[in-house]
């Protein structure tokens, strides 16, 4: 059972939730200040209400479906939204709102898998995915060239050993 009306439990449920519910909430709305505003108003009203659920899938199911719902109300009363509105409609079929869930679900595991990484190597990485070469890296974070290559090279192991059976997920689904 899931009480959130306990602080504690609703402070490691928002934590848990937040970054997958923000990526589904992208895929409604660009305006990211839009998404962060509609997020907080669903954990403040589903702090407000204190409900309980008697599993984490309940509360996952409650969270994506609100969240969906207000994403397309926030759409259909904004002027400025109605362009946006026309690419969704009302009636969304099950398997679109499925693997919207699943592609934010997948999103959040990758994201936290690499905040796992020590922090040096996580700076390299970033600083790679920036498009930066081995040489920019080492001038910034004054290190050694042979310091970055070790930074990627075990960031590369530690993600495809961690993600491996994500990847695997990811592939069943495909074929269904």
């Amino acid at each position: 059972m899931i009480y959130l009306s306990d602080i504690k439990t609703f402070e490691l449920q928002y934590k848990a939730h937040f970054t997958a519910l923000k990526h589904f909430a992208k895929n409604y709305l660009d305006d990211e200040e839009v998404v962060l505003d509609i997020l907080q108003d669903l954990f403040l009203k589903l702090y407000e209400k204190r409900l309980n659920f008697e599993t984490e899938e309940q509360l996952k199911a409650y969270l994506y479906r609100s969240l969906q719902n207000n994403c397309l109300t926030y759409i259909r009363n904004n002027e400025r939204a109605k362009k946006q509105l026309k690419d969704y409609t009302i009636e969304e079929s099950d398997e679109t709102f499925i693997n919207a869930i699943i592609e934010s679900e997948v999103f959040n595991l990758i994201n936290k898998t690499f905040e796992e990484l020590p922090e040096a190597c996580k700076n390299v990485y970033k600083l790679s995915l920036q498009g930066k070469s081995h040489k920019e890296i080492a001038e910034e974070l004054n290190i050694s060239v042979n310091t970055i290559k070790r930074h990627k090279n075990y960031a590369n192991h530690f993600l495809q050993k961690k993600l491996q059976k994500i990847l695997e997920i990811i592939i069943l689904v495909q074929f269904y």
